[in-house]
């Protein structure tokens, strides 16, 4: 079965046509019926919460306490859980409708640096992965980068740089990366780190579909509310989906917080919205 969608997953990605690289949104979004899922069977399991938080925009050190409180949340009502997604750029707005590189250039942080410090001895105490996006500056070349980071337990800081960038992020002054597909292996599930418009790279897609990766661990930002149900990003990548996004009022834009874990099916999983939400579920992951 795996094979089969994988294989209309790439005859459908050779018929798109695409602009620069940039996928449209599948009409599979607003047409398909959702087909349920059942991995009861799996031989282990991946347990995994997308969580959603309204940054700060100016104070980082508030923004990571109500990050540290949701993990804190998260793991005395789920206790098995071993991975926490937070969204893109975190630790601050997205964008600002005036003086947008400043601001980010203000707001970006070394990685590492104080706020993986933090966040490493959340993820420490708590024993969970923790995941989240943040402004990078690259004192090497002195270019910011919409960078998502992942911490274990044990201390290890794994980043991914966004690739695919959209208008807001060069407006935003941020350098595509160039490091390709970041993978990580966290209990036998193997982990892909994903950014917000990464999805919409034709190039980028393929690369994740034709992947062995089980799970993709999606940091975004979107006022754009998906179908509830369905959704064309599992099916589009033949993965599981763990999709954070971010809430709150942010100049231009208002963001409604939902959050989604999508099964390789297309299915919606697990749905919510709003403030200090979080979904959860264990996933089955097959060899």
């Amino acid at each position: 079965m795996k094979k089969t969608l994988k294989t209309l997953l790439l005859i459908s990605l050779s018929l798109a046509s695409c602009n620069e690289d940039w996928l449209d949104y599948s009409p599979i979004d607003m047409y398909s019926a959702p087909i349920d899922i059942d991995d009861s069977d799996a031989p282990s399991f991946l347990n995994v919460a997308a969580a959603c938080i309204q940054p700060s925009r100016d104070d980082r050190q508030a923004t990571l306490r109500d990050m540290e409180s949701l993990v804190l949340k998260i793991k005395a009502e789920q206790p098995e859980v071993e991975v926490i997604v937070f969204p893109e750029l975190a630790l601050q707005w997205y964008w600002t409708d005036e003086a947008q590189e400043e601001y980010q250039r203000g707001m970006a942080e070394t990685v590492p640096g104080a706020a993986t410090v933090f966040m490493a001895r959340v993820a420490q105490e708590n024993q969970v992965v923790v995941l989240f996006g943040l402004t990078e500056l690259d004192p090497a070349d002195d270019k910011l980068y919409n960078t998502q980071v992942l911490l274990r337990p044990d201390g290890e800081l794994v980043k991914y740089r966004k690739r695919n960038l959209n208008d807001a992020d060069l407006e935003n002054g941020i350098t595509p990366g160039q490091n390709g597909l970041v993978t990580v292996t966290i209990d036998q599930a193997e982990c892909a780190m994903f950014i917000c418009s990464d999805m919409q790279s034709e190039s980028i897609t393929r690369e994740m579909a034709e992947s062995d990766v089980d799970v993709i661990l999606h940091s975004l930002t979107s006022t754009t509310d998906f179908n509830a149900d369905i959704s064309y990003l599992g099916l589009q990548m033949n993965k599981w989906v763990v999709f954070s996004n971010r809430f709150g009022d942010e100049g231009l834009s208002d963001y409604t917080g939902f959050i989604q874990i999508i099964s390789p099916n297309g299915t919606v999983s697990r749905r919510a919205e709003g403030k200090d939400v979080y979904v959860y579920r264990s996933i089955g992951i097959y060899p």
